[in-house]
């Protein structure tokens, strides 16, 4: 902003300054010679100025500037083919001795060609159009007639010009412009027609029609000088042989491959088995769709099956045999398991599917296929078969991660030996994983069985790459989809050998901040770890590691196994529960020793309670301008309640006696609730109501409906209660406030993930006024649901304060705003940092059971130690990954520099 405040008084400077080189100096002479200069040529330095015979001679060997001539008045377009200019193949420059004609001179006057519509291309058949970055030329060139002279298109292929046709070319392209719209296709998407309407505005801002239309030849050439490209940089040109599947494309330097990096032979014996192992991850891309093809049998591949995308032939073969078998689900109804069914008929492919290096994100060669009806088995099945036969020799482990590996996995060996276009290297151990945002989406048991925080060998995987790689894809999807077939795949191939190599000049710097973290991650888990197994004795630590490790043994066979890193404990109770277990106890006391019906009586009283908190919220919404309707609906729930609370009353005495009457300390008591808690609630921050209301903020908000509190243990006091002779009222209170705190935390989870899933599925997705409107009305209706839960909850633990339940409030913490964010749940699962992390204390309550039973505290003890060795294990497998890694790619380059 400086730099700009400063610009605003130097802008007429720089406007004069812009205004002045539109005319030519005072001093109108020739930079070379003393002549008249009367040319400017605007692609040299400093645009200056020529006579006609300079201005021919120094653009000899630069016959793509573009330059105007003085008028007299200003200056116009014209062309360097107009004064003369001309280009001699073979020669070195110079004119070929066996042309004979006069076909050219050189006097300074210029040639008089005849002008077309408008100045700067030349209208003369003789002329050869040259598209360049600087736009459209119409240039003079004559060929080389000596015997041994090439034909004519090798000729220009030989100057950087790639002709349009081989035997008489009219039409070539630079290479410097072939490179420029790759290069543009490459980062910013742009297709071919826009990229040439580009050239057609560089040559003429004003008449664009009149420049020619080379768009078609752009596109057939810009696919030769790729696949020329391709062959070149992987080492084609120098051997007669013919590239196989997957040789057109880079692939990961960091990943072992045997014969490129990796010496199989060499390793050694300490090594563990999961080091050479191929890590993968699976995905569908639904934007990368592709029309029918308007002729499809008039189509020539250039590069079929010889880059990422897979061969037409046998995919086709193995489509028309496979089966599409429908199993039944044990888990969650994925988005993947949906589009499997989904089906464009205007669509020749519905999307793509590929495999990509889980650690590094490189696509694997020869491994992308097309959907035809949605993100079918068959479609990956293929697609993971021919990513684990990429250079695998001898490897025999190998990780795949797959958003619906749960389902996907269970039939797969079965799917391989069904098929004859299927195949799996010999040996070959797959283990099943799914990445760690996805996994959240599951069940909860699929979380310790298929995350990559549990599996051996996968260090600190995620598992979620692939979707970062979709991204530079989408750019050029559009634009690809009404190619054809070999069209599309060929531009795909290009930009995916792209990604790849652009992760492979990284890959150093990558690896180096890799290793700085495993470095610190092993540091700090091996102190978590070390903290966690002083506390217990070493026959425990004994028993949970054996535990652990039989569990890795057995996870492929029986996924099941991995269960023992949850928690197994009974649910906690809720308030019913509570109360039925009182009623049920009373039959056994004696009678004097507790209030019969007791129980029932308090858990009504609660209930009142608890409307008593959701009149004051409903009263707290209502902010200073509230409607007839609104307060008319009020005034009913107050009377309603009112006479609830009387009916209440009248049956205290049977239970507290007419020491009631005389204790008037109740009646200086109201219903209150803090702001702190009102804040707490865990309402959006995008709700208008929430944020305009500044009785919000107010320090305490009274209840007024006849603000009497409630005759409660916890509101009379326990001494007081002992004194009456209630004492026994206490402890009831205190088992049925406990089942009042589950319940409300269980709400509290539930509205959470509800919260977290309508962002994630319904906010995010909306693309209009009306669906986004819809879809927030969602998320404040939960939201509205979850501040009661979190302000009965916030009630119910103060009351326990008051009755002293000690040790019940030590499982039951107080709630923080930080807890009650929906991305803590599922949202951001896979966000920095959030596997070293645990969620909020109470999404573990639920199966906690009683916070004083050792069983329990042992059962939580084990589930977190095994967690925290899992932890340790992951990032000592990642420092020793990376520095392997490292040597990888080394050896990758020595071996591509051969």
């Amino acid at each position: 902003n400086d730099y700009l405040r400063e610009w605003q008084y130097k802008t007429k400077d720089y406007l004069d300054l812009l205004l002045r080189q539109e005319g030519p100096p005072s001093n109108r002479t020739c930079s070379v010679c003393p002549k008249d200069g009367v040319y400017r040529c605007h692609g040299c330095m400093g645009e200056p100025l020529f006579c006609t015979h300079c201005c021919r001679m120094v653009h000899s060997c630069m016959p793509f500037h573009r330059i105007s001539q003085w008028t007299g008045g200003f200056f116009e377009d014209t062309s360097l083919t107009k004064i003369g200019l001309e280009i001699h193949l073979g020669h070195q420059g110079k004119p070929c001795p066996e042309v004979t004609d006069d076909w050219y001179d050189t006097d300074d006057e210029g040639d008089n060609f005849a002008e077309g519509q408008w100045v700067p291309l030349v209208n003369d058949p003789r002329t050869t159009t040259v598209v360049d970055t600087s736009g459209v030329h119409s240039l003079m060139i004559r060929f080389c007639r000596c015997a041994s002279a090439l034909g004519p298109d090798m000729q220009l292929f030989e100057i950087s010009l790639f002709p349009a046709s081989f035997t008489s070319p009219k039409t070539a392209f630079t290479f410097a412009v072939l490179d420029d719209f790759l290069l543009d296709n490459l980062e910013c998407g742009t297709s071919a027609m826009n990229y040439y309407s580009k050239l057609r505005r560089i040559t003429s801002s004003v008449f664009l029609h009149l420049v020619p239309d080379q768009y078609r030849e752009l596109m057939r050439v810009g696919r030769q000088w790729r696949q020329l490209k391709q062959l070149k940089w992987h080492g084609f040109g120098h051997e007669k042989q013919k590239p196989k599947a997957g040789e057109l494309a880079l692939f990961c330097p960091a990943c072992p491959q045997p014969g490129v990096n990796v010496n199989l032979a060499e390793r050694n014996v300490s090594d563990p088995a999961w080091l050479y192992s191929r890590s993968l991850v699976m995905d569908g891309n639904f934007k990368a769709e592709h029309m029918f093809p308007a002729n499809p049998t008039d189509e020539v591949a250039l590069t079929d099956g010889l880059g990422f995308m897979v061969g037409d032939g046998r995919y086709k073969l193995h489509l028309a045999k496979a089966q599409d078998i429908v199993h039944r689900l044990d888990c969650n109804n994925h988005r993947a398991v949906n589009q499997a069914n989904a089906s464009r008929h205007n669509l020749e492919a519905t999307g793509i599917g590929s495999c990509a290096c889980a650690r590094h994100g490189c696509f694997v060669p020869h491994s992308m296929v097309d959907f035809q009806k949605g993100e079918r088995q068959m479609n990956m099945d293929y697609a993971l078969c021919q990513a684990l036969g990429y250079n695998t020799d001898g490897i025999d482990w190998a990780l795949t991660f797959y958003d619906i590996n749960c389902q996907y996995h269970k039939h797969l060996h079965r799917r391989v030996e069904e098929s004859p276009y299927l195949d799996l290297p010999w040996g070959m151990e797959v283990i099943p994983g799914i990445g760690l945002w996805h996994v959240h989406g599951h069940q909860d048991k699929c979380y310790v069985r298929y995350a990559s925080n549990f599996i051996t060998g996968a260090a600190r995987i995620d598992g979620e790459i692939m979707e970062t790689l979709w991204a530079p894809l989408n750019i050029i999807s559009l634009s690809a989809r009404g190619m054809s077939t070999p069209h599309r795949k060929e531009c795909l191939d290009f930009q995916m050998n792209d990604c790849n190599f652009m992760k492979m000049i990284r890959m150093s710097k990558f690896l180096c901040r890799q290793f700085k973290e495993a470095v610190q991650g092993v540091r700090d888990s091996q102190h978590a770890f070390d903290r966690l197994s002083e506390t217990a004795d070493d026959d425990t630590l004994v028993k949970w590691e054996a535990e652990a490790a039989a569990a890795q043994d057995d996870r492929l066979e029986n996924p099941s196994a991995m269960d023992i890193y949850e928690v197994k404990m009974t649910k906690a109770p809720t308030r019913k529960q509570q109360e039925l277990h009182l009623l049920t106890r009373q039959v056994r006391w004696l009678a004097g020793e507790i209030h019969r019906g007791a129980a029932t009586w308090l858990a009504s009283a609660i209930t009142l309670e608890e409307a008593q908190v959701a009149l004051l919220i409903d009263v707290k919404k209502l902010g200073r301008r509230p409607t007839d309707a609104q307060k008319l609906a009020i005034a009913r729930h107050r009377d309603r309640l009112q006479g609830q609370i009387d009916e209440f009353i009248r049956v205290t005495v049977t239970f507290l006696g007419d020491q009631l009457d005389e204790y008037d300390k109740l009646d200086l008591m109201t219903m209150m609730l803090d702001a702190a808690e009102l804040d707490s609630a865990g309402s959006s921050s995008d709700d208008p109501d929430w944020l305009d209301d500044e009785d919000r903020y107010d320090t305490l908000v009274k209840f007024t409906p006849k603000t009497l509190v409630i005759p409660l243990p916890s509101n009379i006091g326990i001494e007081r209660c002992a004194e009456w002779g209630v004492a026994d009222l206490v402890l009831q209170e205190i088992s049925l406030r406990e089942g009042q705190a589950n319940d409300a935390l269980h709400a509290i989870r539930v509205n959470l993930a509800d919260k977290a899933v309508l962002f994630r599925t319904t906010v995010r997705s909306a693309k209009s006024q009306a669906r986004s409107t819809r879809a927030w009305a969602r998320v404040h209706s939960v939201d509205k649901i979850l501040h009661l839960n979190v302000q009965m909850y916030s009630k119910c633990r103060s009351q326990l304060v008051h009755l002293g339940a000690d040790d019940l409030l030590v499982k039951l913490q107080p709630l923080e705003k930080a807890d009650l964010k929906a991305t803590t749940v599922v949202a951001d699962s896979n966000a920095r940092g959030q596997r070293n992390s645990t969620l909020a204390w109470f999404w573990s309550i639920d199966v906690q059971g009683d916070s004083t039973s050792n069983d329990w505290m042992n059962e939580f003890y084990r589930v977190h130690w095994l967690r925290t060795l899992a932890l340790r294990d992951r990032w000592a497998e990642e420092l020793l990954l990376v520095g392997r890694e490292m040597i990888w790619t080394v050896d990758f380059f020595l071996h591509k520099s051969q």
